[in-house]
């Protein structure tokens, strides 16, 4: 077992949504005697062999929701296994191959203050150690992630620095030399097996990259396809897709003047999305149904701050970044609304709260939270919420969350630059969504397949909804997937 895999039973602790006083409902999760066997799992933490001989003893019935939800488990940690027996270096939990990246790292985390320096700093020694010994395995990270620790420390200590910092600082310079310009694990020793292990477990599948990836470029295609056709009636023909994207951000009549007056009328609008659902969801969700989900700007402080968009769950309010409003155009506008409250993740959290999931059904679920609300853009969509306008938001959201993944594989397995990726983002989707596409590809960088589980939860729900036909097959479908809590892909094709 790796030293830095000492994360508590508290990390899993699943968020705040669950401890709501909500009105009860038939829900079925995961039931008292696995609940207890789960629990004895859990203390065996991060022993993932103990854990899953705990499991394997556990007597559970092999058919119904207990089955369902323990196998869930069990396959996510047995994957989780895999991947560290077979690549025991990087991040804990083995969410980047790298020790330190731009992202993450002891040289982030250190706290000045009082105390001894050798025991505030000794973390930082043992990150030095470790960076030098998977770098003798051949395992260096790319050269923009070593630089920007390299800045960061230097920016932070730049006279006098502690000894340990200045010897993370002399290992940072030696391995520049080794250092890849570009990034991608298909240049280290095993590379491709890391990258198809670590797909196994973002999306808690079997999927391989090469299969992933024909899957969302088929997907891609389709919905470049319908934006297409929806822009040429806005009469914007000509140019690629993302091209038009940028063109339909420009037109005015779409725009909120970047002040009070503007930024309230944006807040209006997406309420006025949610008047639209409010009267349709009894006809495609049986109760508890968030109704009350609503939008609220947030303080002007926290504009000012740069605050990134956010939930209360507790009143069922979202908070959009609305600092610049001239950069939230307002066909974009009803998705988000849609994604962030109802029937996205206000809905979902609010049955989740009911269900009271245990930790380890909440960790292996993986893309679950957020693959729902990705699907729920699209239900909003088959529900006929959206203005012709306003279904190329849901369009262009929907690329985006596809062509992520594109440009993930693209770098880990075809081999691409970091500046091609942008290209491509930049063509797909036309422009950045959340952050600027460079910040998007370099976190790609670091975390290999990290956004691949919200994409395939999104593209299975969508598919399963698909089957259905008429109110009472959606209810009983909806039902299925929110009442038993957080579920992985395999889990629910098995419940649904």
């Amino acid at each position: 077992m790796r030293q830095d895999r000492d994360v508590t039973r508290r990390a899993f602790m699943v968020g705040s949504a669950a401890a709501l006083l909500l009105p009860t409902a038939a829900a079925s999760a995961a039931s008292p005697a696995l609940t207890t066997l789960f629990d004895h799992a859990l203390q065996a933490w991060p022993d993932y062999p103990e854990m899953l001989r705990r499991l394997a003893a556990g007597g559970i019935a092999d058919t119904g929701s207990d089955a369902a939800i323990l196998r869930m488990v069990v396959r996510g940690l047995e994957r989780a296994a895999a991947l560290e027996t077979a690549f025991p270096y990087g991040k804990r939990l083995g969410a980047s191959p790298y020790v330190i990246s731009h992202r993450h790292g002891v040289w982030l985390e250190i706290e000045d203050g009082p105390g001894d320096p050798a025991f505030r700093f000794h973390p930082l020694e043992m990150e030095a150690e470790r960076l030098r010994a998977e770098a003798a395995r051949g395992i260096v990270p790319p050269l923009f992630m070593l630089d920007a620790a390299r800045e960061g420390l230097r920016a932070r200590y730049p006279t006098n620095a502690p000894a340990a910092v200045a010897r993370e600082l002399d290992v940072l310079a030696s391995l520049r030399a080794r250092a890849p310009r570009e990034p991608g694990v298909w240049q280290f020793p095993g590379g491709p097996g890391y990258y198809a292990l670590r797909l196994r477990c973002t999306t808690g599948t079997d999927l391989t990259p090469l299969g992933l990836d024909r899957l969302v470029r088929a997907e891609i295609a389709a919905l470049t396809r319908r934006a297409d056709a929806l822009l040429e009636r806005l009469g914007l023909s000509r140019g690629s897709v993302g091209a038009r994207l940028r063109a339909l951000k420009q037109r005015p009549e779409h725009l909120y003047a970047n002040d009070d007056a503007g930024r309230a009328r944006a807040v209006a609008d997406m309420n006025a999305v949610l008047d639209r659902v409010r009267p349709r969801l009894a006809a495609w969700f049986n109760p508890p149904i968030e109704a009350g989900a609503h939008v609220t700007r947030m303080r002007a402080a926290d504009e000012t701050a740069g605050k990134r968009g956010y939930r209360d769950p507790a009143t069922g309010t979202y908070y959009p970044d609305l600092a610049d409003a001239r950069e939230r155009p307002g066909w974009t506008l009803a998705t988000v609304a849609c994604h962030e409250t109802i029937p996205g993740h206000m809905l979902q959290l609010r049955r989740e709260a009911v269900a009271k999931p245990h930790a380890l059904q909440a960790r292996y679920a993986v893309g679950y939270e957020e693959g729902w609300a990705i699907y729920a853009e699209s239900l909003a969509d088959r529900m006929g919420i959206f203005t012709p306008v306003e279904q190329i938001g849901f369009l262009q959201s929907w690329l985006f969350r596809l062509a992520r993944v594109a440009a993930d594989i693209g770098i880990h397995v075809h081999r691409w630059s970091r500046a091609r990726a942008v290209a491509y983002l930049t063509e797909t989707v036309g422009f950045e969504l959340f952050f600027p596409f460079a910040v998007e590809v370099d976190r790609y960088a670091a975390e290999p397949a990290g956004f691949a589980g919200d994409a395939v939860a999104a593209l299975t729900l969508a598919e399963l909804a698909k089957r259905r036909t008429g109110p009472a097959a959606m209810r009983a479908f909806h039902d299925a997937v929110l009442n038993r809590g957080p579920l992985s892909v395999e889990a629910l094709r098995a419940v649904t």
